[in-house]
C-alpha cells in the first residue's frame, strides 16, 4: 500500500463539505439514506424534508457538492434501491434509481450504464399482494442499483502510468465486474435497532474502488456511516475521506481510523483494524 494512504473523518455535512476542496477527489462511493423509507423519514425530517420530492431535494445538493469535489474525469457511484410506500391509501413504487439520475444530469454529471445488484438473501417467494390470483400481487423488490456518473470526459493519464499499471484488474475481474448483474454478493445485516446504519456490503465499495481509481487515489464517502468505503479503499492503497452529520457515528469513525493509522504504522494490513459492523447509513 502506498505510504501515502490515509483516512480523513468530517463531522460535516454531505450538502456542503466545506473541508473538502474543489477537484481533490477521484472517486465518490456513497450509498445514501434511502428516501420513502421509513428508516430513514427522521433524517430527512430533521432536514425539513417529509416528501419524496424534498427528500431528493437533499440528496440533489449532495450530488452538486461531489461534482464540486470531483477531479475532470473522475465518477461518482451511488447505491440506492427503490421504495415501495403507500401514500393516501394507494401502494405504490418510489422510483429513487430514477430520481437520482434525473437530478444528477441535472448538477452536470453524464450518467453511465449501472450495475444491477441482485440480492440473493432474499427469499423467491417473498411476492406481495394475492399471489396465485391475478391480477394484484406485485412483483418482488429484490435488486438494488449502483448508479454510476462521470464529470466531463475520459480522465486521462500519462503514457505507462506507474498507479494505473499497478491497479491492473484480471481477466475474471473484468469479466465478472463489468457485467450489468451482480449475483455474487451477499447482503449484510441490518445495524443495531434505533442506529441510521443498513446493509452495505463491504464487496460493493472494494469492487467499485477497484474500478474506478487507482492507487494513490482519494476516495470520499460523503454519507460514511460506519465507514465500509473508507476501510476498503485504505486496504486498496487509496487515501479516504469520510463525511458523517451524526455525532455518534462520527465519533465511532474518529476512533476506527486512528486504528487503522496506528496499524498501518505498524505494517499490519488495515482491515484488521476495522472490526465489527460493516454498514452504510
Amino acid at each position: 500500500m502506498p505510504a501515502a494512504s490515509s483516512v480523513r473523518v468530517l463531522n460535516e455535512d454531505a450538502r456542503t463539505l466545506p473541508s473538502v476542496a474543489s477537484e481533490s477527489v477521484a472517486l465518490v462511493v456513497t450509498s445514501p439514506p434511502y428516501p420513502m423509507i421509513a428508516q430513514w423519514d427522521g433524517l430527512f425530517h430533521e432536514q425539513g424534508a417529509d416528501d419524496f420530492a424534498r427528500m431528493h431535494d437533499v440528496l440533489e445538493a449532495a450530488w452538486s457538492t461531489a461534482r464540486r469535489v470531483l477531479i475532470p474525469g473522475g465518477l461518482l457511484a451511488v447505491n440506492v434501491g427503490d421504495a415501495l410506500r403507500s401514500t393516501g391509501g394507494q401502494f405504490r413504487l418510489w422510483p429513487n434509481q430514477a430520481e437520482i439520475t434525473r437530478r444528477a444530469v441535472g448538477v452536470g454529471f453524464s450518467p453511465l450504464p449501472y450495475i444491477l445488484w441482485k440480492k440473493p438473501t432474499n427469499k423467491p417467494n417473498a411476492f406481495l399482494g394475492s399471489g396465485f390470483l391475478p391480477p394484484n400481487a406485485y412483483v418482488t423488490l429484490d435488486c438494488e442499483f449502483i448508479l454510476l456518473f462521470r464529470k466531463g470526459a475520459l480522465r486521462r493519464f500519462p503514457p505507462h502510468d506507474p498507479s494505473r499499471a499497478a491497479s491492473r484488474l484480471s481477466r475474471s475481474e473484468r469479466d465478472r465486474w463489468f457485467s450489468q448483474v451482480w449475483t455474487d454478493v451477499r447482503g449484510s445485516r441490518q445495524g443495531p435497532r434505533g442506529r441510521r446504519t443498513g446493509a452495505f456490503p463491504s464487496e460493493i465499495p472494494r469492487r467499485l474502488i477497484r474500478m474506478f481509481s487507482v492507487e494513490g487515489d482519494t476516495v470520499l464517502d460523503p454519507f460514511a456511516g460506519t465507514g465500509t468505503t473508507l476501510w476498503e479503499a485504505v486496504q486498496l492503497g487509496r487515501s479516504a475521506i469520510g463525511a458523517e452529520r451524526d455525532e455518534g457515528l462520527y465519533r465511532a469513525l474518529v476512533e476506527r481510523a486512528r486504528s487503522v493509522e496506528v496499524t498501518r504504522r505498524r505494517g499490519v494490513p488495515p482491515a484488521a483494524a476495522a472490526p465489527g459492523s460493516r454498514s452504510r447509513r
